[in-house]
């Protein structure tokens, strides 16, 4: 099946050829080269393990790029939106730059680490980490069996990566009530996403025409895809469970959007009267969330110097960084309290899996029975409130 005899070079180093098989009707043969016949033989004897593994020696020179692009032509042709497509751009462009001519073969396991432990030494937040780690592994994944014997990443264990990523939660009845007694351009975003569970491209693509205000629903067909570096486009849902739906909406958000002007198509434009942009969400909700500051922020030294100085004045923000998230986890934590079940709060929220709804309430499940235990506590506590057993 090889060739064994091992030949010595003119620039002294020792060589063997492998012999392949036969590829479009030629003799194919792989050299491998040591600095002593040991060295060589040792080479030729991993090749021929690998080839009785069924592996294809020729494609071992194939370059990791070549194997990155392929994955990311089937992510691309994936249903998953553009944001996601993007991201597995950009993550794939930058393993790319970390192996640039280096064939996939060649890659090992701290070869994939060290980018990944530069990344957590910048400050990389874990899910990003672990995304990029996921995109490397995925593309390593698909050439096992064919041209690697195992998946490098595999042999990686760099524990909890990044920094901890912000824990999502709902608004308490503080921060609700913040909300509903602040009006400013950004108090209909919070409303609304508070009380229905919509996502901001859902909000984004939201049109009068989809609102019943008598019967009391919102259906949500479409949706503003944000990619990065590119003009937002509505992208409109298939007719699935977790695609398409409607959402019961409270008698509250009803009045609320009935208050709400009428004169554009959209019920949440831009101040231009267009469809919201990255920039606008991000203006309007900043200015949101200082203006909630200024009115329930506590004032800091600094501050109180500043105040003394005419003028406009930025405050530091003391208050918690209300996200559009926490607004959407507010309305399934809502729904969970007024015990819809888990079925139905699914189709609400528009969960491609009643699993992700599952842990939402598991959750919330476990805190109330901890915030009940702690009422049985105090009332325990209290010698005026203990039970007191006579004997008949």
């Amino acid at each position: 099946m090889a060739k064994s005899r091992v030949k010595k070079r003119p620039d002294g180093r020792y060589m063997m050829q492998i012999y392949l098989g036969m590829v479009d009707g030629k003799r194919k043969y792989k050299s491998v080269y040591g600095s002593t016949p040991k060295e060589v033989e040792k080479k030729a004897e991993e090749i021929r393990m690998m080839m009785g593994k069924g592996l294809d020696i020729l494609a071992q020179r194939d370059l990791f790029s070549t194997w990155a692009e392929d994955f990311y032509r089937i992510k691309n042709a994936a249903k998953i939106t553009e944001g996601q497509k993007t991201n597995y751009r950009h993550s794939v462009d930058w393993w790319e730059e970390n192996f640039k001519s280096m064939s996939i073969t060649d890659i090992r396991a701290d070869d994939i680490e060290r980018p990944l432990l530069w990344m957590q030494s910048e400050g990389y937040a874990s899910r990003t980490i672990a995304f990029y780690r996921s995109t490397i592994a995925q593309i390593m994944r698909r050439a096992v069996g064919r041209v690697l014997s195992y998946n490098p990443v595999d042999q990686i264990d760099m524990g909890h990566l990044g920094q901890p990523t912000e824990r999502r939660r709902a608004l308490t009845e503080e921060e609700q009530k913040w909300i509903w007694e602040t009006p400013h351009r950004g108090q209909p975003i919070a409303v609304i996403m508070m009380l229905s569970g919509l996502r901001r491209g859902e909000l984004a693509a939201l049109t009068w025409a989809d609102v019943d205000l008598e019967g009391s629903t919102i259906t949500v067909n479409k949706t503003v895809e944000y990619p990065p570096n590119k003009k937002p486009f509505v992208r409109y849902m298939t007719k699935t469970a977790s695609g398409m739906r409607v959402v019961d909406i409270p008698q509250k958000l009803v009045e609320y959007l009935k208050e709400l002007p009428k004169n554009n198509m959209l019920v949440y434009p831009s101040a231009s009267g267009k469809m919201m942009t990255v920039s606008a969400w991000n203006a309007v909700w900043n200015s949101y969330m200082a203006e909630l500051n200024r009115k329930y922020g506590k004032r800091t030294p600094a501050d109180l110097e500043r105040m003394k100085k005419p003028g406009r004045h930025k405050l530091d923000m003391t208050i918690p960084n209300i996200t559009l998230h926490w607004l959407r986890h507010t309305f399934c934590t809502l729904m969970y309290f007024a015990g819809v079940d888990v079925v139905q709060t699914c189709a609400q929220m528009g969960h491609s899996d009643v699993t992700t709804t599952i842990k939402i309430y598991t959750h919330l499940d476990a805190k109330h029975k901890r915030r009940s235990m702690e009422k049985l506590n105090i009332y325990l506590s209290d010698d005026a409130s203990q039970m007191q057993v006579s004997e008949k």
